[in-house]
């Protein structure tokens, strides 16, 4: 229970998932148990500061909260496990069914048994309390000689951390917030950014954990070692394969290391396996399996393995996780197992032998340099808890002899290399495959019957899909075809012929006669040649003569190989009869379970295609008389946050407005009150207060243009009274007075839609064509609109609406990768890709400056592909009768439209400088090579 609960953690796949490797080594004798050791390979540490979303932390922290009494909680200042940010990140902290207070009482039992005094199990809770105090320890960043560095925000956690670790609070502060470099002079203390702040007090909490866990292992493995050599029987529990949505560099260990022993598993059971055969000269066909070596070879191999490289790259100063994707594309872009990302995105694709992964580089140098800081060090190696000082002590001792035993093994000409967890990995793997290969080993292989984790559920695909990959397939069918049963040859003698009356011959002259019965059971001749090569190079002889030499097996394997295929196919017979009786009766059960759940399932459906026909006649006459049914206003409010009916609207967007729906726009006249609201900030998310100043950094003439724009992006209302002088923007020297609280228009409005809702969205576009230097504040406040955003009707217009701009418009060079980088990640259900392919089409015609935005607003085809996230394609007439159906974006000009029809046409070279015209009527509208097509339509429309 002390491991697993230190060890184990709850993941989507597993409630009770091993985040570590275990090889458990248990010493047997005379028959009973006399000692044990456990070896331990890569404990995931990042688990302790992060965790996706449905997944726990490891076990202990759930349980000692729960499990402890409230004297010695109040004692470490322990809360709920939702207060702390080191749990609470996957979501909902308990399991269905797990006790965590039951479990805590277990684990005090145990450390009881193993003898941890009193003040040891304090020493361990408190280094785990001490870790979530550290978790929530934020920071904020202030500006300090022209850089941003970070500060805490409030020391309690700070003196909580060191009073239970007894360390310096001020020690402890300027480790997470300082870098300390030492000179022969002096220590240097160079102020963090916030972001490496973070990294510093993760890194803390990390190594706190791992020494705890390791000096765990050693201390259980000291009190159950055997006193004397005896026999052992190993169990290797390794890590399974993982795919997740976000894989990093534990993920590539670890299926790294399942790699190497698929490998290992290959070469036992059908390389050697048939190279046997071969050896025993059997009449054999080679049956072939899949190799994964050169996958192995990609990973590790020297002098350009992925690991590799990344070693090289954890030695450089300079080096960053960049160089090392660079690298690792420059040397592997052409192997078939590697995969450069389409997109410039931080990541590579390997092409295991249980399928593709793709892993993300994001901290790959950090996590495998893993080194404690010397101050780090000096800081807990004078704690007055003596557990934490000996973990730390122990530590820097391993650390020291790496040290000494490297720069014994460098030269002149090469510098000290501090071991990387990688290269431990490596070489604890080759250890581990070494002792298996002494070992006579055994598989055991887990298959998942579905990928939904519901009992009951047996797919047939996932099944067998695993059993291909895994090898199964193959090794069954090799010991379908060979020898899978193995005796020695007295044994065979005894149970075979011993039944029939014969006994072990004692002179050549009766074991001339036995080999004759053989030789006939077998339908050979009499004559001892042929039985000889039966059984290789008259081995038999020589193994009867002797009574105690083994014999080779292969008659007895013959012999038990028909035999057994006769009781299979009995047995197999039999069983067959069974499995179709309890085929017809499941089959009919779950035909009757499926028909009644199709009639229900039916019965609703009709009642909504009933409900829905009548809502439409009903909303048909209500609209006929003048009249909105009450519902409907109910549905068109639902993409509302707040009412934005009463917001101003500019009078050249009201006109277009009132001209596209033949009536006046509902609003309230400005002199009517409002409904004041509150004016604060928030901390996250997207803003619903009055907007102070403009989100980017723009020249005082703009920043009354942006703070209008915003109106008309998204955001809230405010009270009428702020049209006198509540809040000047700064830098606008006091002139532009604030009519917030209006920017929720376009995304709330819920009377605005159709063809409203287009030329409202190409009135706000517009506005950025217009005025260059406004783009950026364009986007960044769409952006804003739509950042955690709790209105999922109101977040998708805004997504509309950003990529509506990125169809006109690219962002600056020095913003467009900050917004790649948030469309990749929080982009809104499929909006995804199509902001990704218009952002990257941006940015590639942005090196033409300001020239490079389109000169009309977007086409009603544009925000139709917009809507419904699908591709645009035009049709073309050439004037030979000719005519394609061209795919198109927003940012193709004449040149690529008219190059890509030439090229189908097999024109390879000289296809540039041609363009197209558009046909309107009677007239032609020609187009510039490098004028957008979709601008014709624009201008047309």
């Amino acid at each position: 229970p002390l491991l697993e609960s230190f060890g184990n953690a709850k993941t989507v796949r597993n409630d009770n998932s091993s985040r570590f490797g275990k090889f458990v080594e248990i010493f047997l004798e005379d028959g009973l148990i006399c000692g044990a050791i456990t070896s331990q390979y890569l404990l995931e540490k990042s688990r302790v500061v992060f965790q996706a979303k449905s997944e726990r932390n490891y076990h202990i922290f759930y349980e000692m909260l729960a499990g402890l009494p409230s004297q010695q909680r109040q004692r470490y200042c322990l809360q709920g496990a939702e207060t702390y940010y080191y749990l609470n990140q996957g979501g909902n902290c308990e399991i269905p069914g797990k006790d965590d207070a039951e479990d805590f009482r277990r684990l005090l039992n145990t450390m009881e048994v193993l003898n941890f005094s009193v003040d040891e199990q304090n020493s361990i809770f408190r280094i785990l309390s001490s870790v979530l105090h550290l978790g929530n320890v934020y920071f904020e960043k202030y500006e300090t000689d022209c850089q941003e560095v970070a500060m805490v925000v409030s020391a309690t956690e700070i003196r909580t951390v060191a009073e239970l670790l007894q360390v310096s609070p001020e020690g402890l502060q300027k480790a997470i917030t300082f870098k300390v470099t030492e000179t022969q002079r002096e220590k240097i203390f160079t102020p963090l950014t916030v972001e490496s702040a973070v990294d510093a007090r993760d890194a803390i909490a990390k190594t706190l954990y791992s020494l705890l866990f390791g000096w765990l292992t050693d201390r259980i493995n000291k009190l159950v070692y055997p006193r004397q050599e005896a026999l052992s029987i190993a169990i290797l529990d390794i890590y399974g394969f993982e795919d997740l949505n976000f894989n990093s560099f534990e993920q590539l260990c670890i299926n790294y290391a399942n790699e190497y022993l698929q490998f290992f598993f290959n070469r036992i059971v059908f390389q050697e396996e048939q190279e046997e055969y071969l050896r025993e000269q059997i009449e054999w066909k080679e049956i072939p399996f899949s190799d994964n070596q050169p996958c192995i070879d990609l990973i590790s191999q020297k002098p350009y393995g992925i690991l590799r490289i990344l070693d090289d790259q954890s030695c450089f100063p300079q080096a960053t996780d960049h160089t090392f994707l660079q690298k690792c594309h420059y040397h592997h872009g052409t192997n078939p197992l590697y995969t450069k990302p389409k997109m410039p995105l931080p990541e590579f694709t390997i092409k295991h032998y249980a399928g593709k992964v793709t892993y993300q580089v994001h901290k790959f140098l950090d996590k495998n340099y893993d080194q404690v800081r010397q101050d780090v060090l000096d800081l807990f190696l004078s704690s007055r808890t003596k557990v934490v000082a000996n973990l730390f002590f122990g530590h820097a001792q391993v650390m020291a002899r790496q040290r000494s035993l490297m720069r014994r093994s460098s030269t002149r000409t090469r510098r000290y290399k501090a071991p990387t967890v990688a290269a431990r990995f490596q070489q604890s793997l080759l250890e581990l495959v070494d002792r298996m290969e002494r070992c006579n080993p055994f598989f055991v292989r887990c298959l998942k019957p579905n990928n939904k984790k519901e009992p009951g559920l047996f797919e047939a695909d996932v099944v067998r899909t695993q059993l291909r990959y895994s090898g199964i397939l193959e090794t069954i069918r090799i010991r379908k075809e060979g020898f899978p049963i193995r005796i020695p040859f007295l044994v065979f003698i005894d149970r075979c012929l011993g039944a029939a009356g014969w006994a072990l011959p004692s002179q050549r002259g009766e074991t001339t006669e036995l080999v004759g019965v053989l030789g006939a059971a077998f339908g050979l001749s009499s004559r001892p040649h042929p039985c000889s090569q039966l059984f290789l190079k008259e081995q038999l002889y020589q193994a009867l003569e002797s009574k105690r030499a083994r014999a080779h097996h292969l008659a007895a394997l013959t012999l038990q190989r028909y035999a057994r295929t006769f009781f299979i196919k009995r047995r197999f017979r039999s069983l067959r009869r069974k499995i179709v009786l309890l085929q017809t009766r499941a089959r009919g059960y779950l035909a009757r379970q499926r028909y009644r759940r199709m009639r229900r399932t039916l019965i609703k459906f009709r009642s909504l295609v009933h409900i829905y026909v009548n809502r439409r006649r009903y909303l048909k006459v209500s609209r006929a008389s003048g009249h909105i049914p009450v519902l409907r206003r109910q549905e068109l409010t639902r993409r509302e946050v707040v009412d934005v009916t009463h917001l101003e609207i500019p009078a050249e967007l009201m006109g277009l407005l009132e001209a596209a729906a033949g009536e006046r726009v509902p609003h309230r006249h400005r002199s009517q009150p409002l409904v004041p609201y509150p004016t604060a900030e928030p901390a996250f998310g997207m803003l619903t207060a009055p907007l102070k100043a403009p989100l980017t950094r723009l020249d005082e003439e703009l920043c009354h243009e942006a703070l209008s724009l915003f109106k008309l992006v998204g955001g809230t209302a405010q009270d009428p009274s702020l049209q006198s002088p509540a809040c000047s923007v700064p830098g606008a020297r006091g002139r532009t007075r604030l009519s917030l609280w209006q920017i929720l228009r376009f995304m709330g409005d819920p009377g605005l839609g159709g063809l409203q809702e287009t030329l409202f969205g190409n009135y706000i576009v517009q506005k950025g064509l217009s005025v260059p230097g406004l783009r950026d504040e364009l986007l960044a406040q769409a952006a804003n609109q739509v950042w955690r955003n709790t209105n999922v009707n109101n977040e998708e217009r805004g997504w509309l609406l950003l990529a509506t701009c990125l169809s006109a418009f690219p962002p600056s060079a020095a913003f467009d990768k900050y917004l790649l980088k948030f469309v990749s990640d929080y982009a809104f259900a499929g909006y995804k890709p199509v902001c990704q392919r218009k952002l990257m089409h941006a940015m590639a015609r942005s090196q033409l400056g300001t020239a490079a935005a389109r000169t009309f607003p977007p086409s009603l085809l544009e925000w139709t592909a917009n809507r419904q996230q699908a591709s645009m394609a035009l049709d073309l007439h050439c004037f030979n009768g000719d005519q394609f159906s061209c795919p198109i974006h927003s940012w193709s000009t004449g040149e690529d439209l008219a190059g890509d029809v030439l090229k189908h046409r097999g024109l390879s070279e000289g296809w540039r400088g041609w363009s197209v015209a558009m046909k309107a009527g009677a007239q032609w509208a020609e187009l510039a090579g490098h004028d957008y097509v979709l601008d014709l339509v624009s201008d047309l429309e």
